[in-house]
């Protein structure tokens, strides 16, 4: 992938994460202006059997605004620079970012007669969260000494790999957990592979740190500890106070990875 093909790819990946942010802001928008209180709505109570529901939509809306921030700083901070770890990180916020749309659940609901058209939109959020964590993978795998030259190749693999997964997973339209989300029929097997390549994501770094003799690479692993598990409690406690942590998280982890893998380098 030349400097220049790379460059429009992170511009593509950023503004898809500014409109989604923009998307977030027009569903709220139109839940307090136009719907009022959804306390009293059987659809949404379905659809967030616990927590709040304002408070759903704001940690939800921090997630958009997280990822869409954090990728425009790692844009503008890295745009010199041609590391696959960063790129690989970059898309990772950037499925995170898309698994915050199931907020369009909630006006879906107030139009639609039946939750089972929901389906789709479940779908898509699942495969932001299986695309996210194989995008962590890729960026721990660069670090380990993979050649930079196909990244467009293995990025457009694991966006395969992502929407067939997340396309032939079954799911119970009756229930919903985490809010907004249609729960899995088989779950087992999912969150299996999901953590799997999630730990080897973190090992990766690991491996490399003892590779190089670099304590750099430990620090990456962590930061990529703490983003997941931002990641994780945004995903599945967003409906609760401690939901803002999650944006926290991600938050302080991206920070940590951005300047272990600048020292790395010295590209400035």
């Amino acid at each position: 992938m030349t400097r220049q093909v790379r460059k429009l790819f992170l511009i593509a990946a950023t503004t898809i994460a500014q409109l989604i942010l923009l998307i977030h802001l027009v569903v709220m928008l139109y839940i307090y202006i136009s719907q009022g209180s959804l306390i009293e709505n059987g659809q949404i109570l379905t659809l967030v059997p616990s927590g709040d529901v304002n408070t759903l939509l704001l940690n939800l809306a921090l997630q958009a605004a997280v990822c869409s921030g954090s990728m425009l700083g790692l844009y503008l901070f890295f745009r010199k620079t041609p590391s696959a770890e960063v790129f690989f990180f970059q898309f990772a916020l950037l499925g995170f970012a898309v698994s915050s749309l199931r907020v369009l659940a909630i006006p879906l609901a107030l139009q639609l007669t039946s939750l089972f058209s929901i389906q789709p939109l479940s779908k898509i959020v699942l495969f932001g969260r299986f695309f996210t964590v194989l995008c962590l993978f890729l960026s721990g795998l660069f670090s380990t000494g993979l050649t930079f030259h196909k990244q467009g190749g293995y990025l457009l693999i694991v966006f395969v790999i992502a929407l067939i997964i997340s396309t032939l997973l079954p799911l119970d339209w009756t229930r919903f957990s985490p809010p907004l989300i249609c729960r899995l029929g088989e779950d087992t097997g999912f969150s299996l592979a999901y953590y799997l390549i999630a730990v080897f994501a973190l090992t990766n770094y690991l491996y490399s740190a003892s590779l190089h003799s670099s304590r750099d690479y430990t620090y990456n692993a962590i930061g990529l500890l703490l983003v997941f598990m931002g990641m994780e409690i945004s995903f599945y406690w967003a409906q609760l106070p401690v939901g803002i942590v999650g944006g926290i998280l991600i938050i302080g982890g991206t920070i940590v990875f951005a300047q272990r893998t600048h020292a790395i380098y010295q590209w400035f």
